[in-house]
């Protein structure tokens, strides 16, 4: 399966250029972009949280612990004071950070019931309801907040089928099938309890509401627009990879 780096940095292209795309649909605001893009790699290394508590396991939980206490106090700011904020945040990401970790450690498989595509619409549908429900944003970027957490998530499960076909020997490793697949054949239990969950959060979620978009009469300037953009933003990576490469590697 691809590592920890890999994860990362093609959850970091996939969460960029579908922000930029996003944008020119007109469905990011200005002020959401960034998040936005953070929440498409954070769904990008999710899948993971049923691995051992490694190093970046650790990180992963740690960044979850933190977004998820900034996104539960910074609303309340000017009308708590901030001594109780502070304390706040700090028992979400504890709570988050280790005595979660503990549980899903305790408790789940690798390659288990959370790489399956029932755990990438729980993911996905649970940040819709917490964007709208405790977060307050209105039913348009919550669904897209919800959008980004997906999709990031189906990158790493995709990546992981991916790293599971040997190309060059002609062979299929034995990991092959247990990432990108609909639930967890080898654990009924588990996969009934999110399917449950699944149709539960579906139910909580508020109607999309994404207005018109672009007339196919648009679309090819919109694509124009975006594939620029991101032919910009891929440049400079590019140029300063091949600016090391010159200089780092003699022929």
């Amino acid at each position: 399966m691809a590592n920890f780096s890999t994860h990362l940095k093609i959850g970091v292209f996939v969460s960029g250029g579908t922000v930029l795309a996003l944008d020119g649909l007109g469905l990011v605001a200005p002020n959401h972009a960034f998040a936005l893009f953070g929440l498409g790699v954070l769904g990008s290394l999710l899948p993971d949280i049923d691995a051992d508590a490694s190093s970046p396991v650790r990180a992963i939980f740690g960044l979850l612990g933190a977004a998820l206490a900034f996104g539960w106090t910074l609303p309340m700011v000017g009308r708590y004071p901030p001594l109780e904020l502070a304390l706040v945040w700090g028992g979400l990401f504890v709570a988050t950070r280790y005595l979660l970790l503990l549980a899903f450690a305790r408790f789940t498989v690798h390659r288990g019931i959370w790489h399956s595509w029932l755990a990438a619409a729980f993911v996905a549908l649970a940040t819709v309801n917490l964007a709208y429900w405790v977060l307050h944003q209105p039913s348009k970027p919550a669904w897209v907040a919800g959008l980004m957490v997906g999709l990031g998530y189906l990158t790493h499960l995709t990546l992981d089928e991916i790293y599971s076909v040997d190309i060059f020997n002609s062979r299929l490793r034995r990991s092959f099938g247990t990432a990108l697949k609909p639930l967890s054949f080898s654990d009924p239990k588990s996969s009934f309890l999110m399917a449950a969950a699944v149709a539960l959060l579906f139910w909580l979620t508020p109607t999309a509401e994404f207005g018109p978009l672009p007339a196919w009469a648009g679309a090819s300037a919109w694509i124009e627009q975006t594939l620029a953009r991101v032919v910009e933003w891929s440049g400079t990576s590019f140029a300063v990879v091949s600016a090391w490469f010159t200089q780092h590697v003699r022929m």
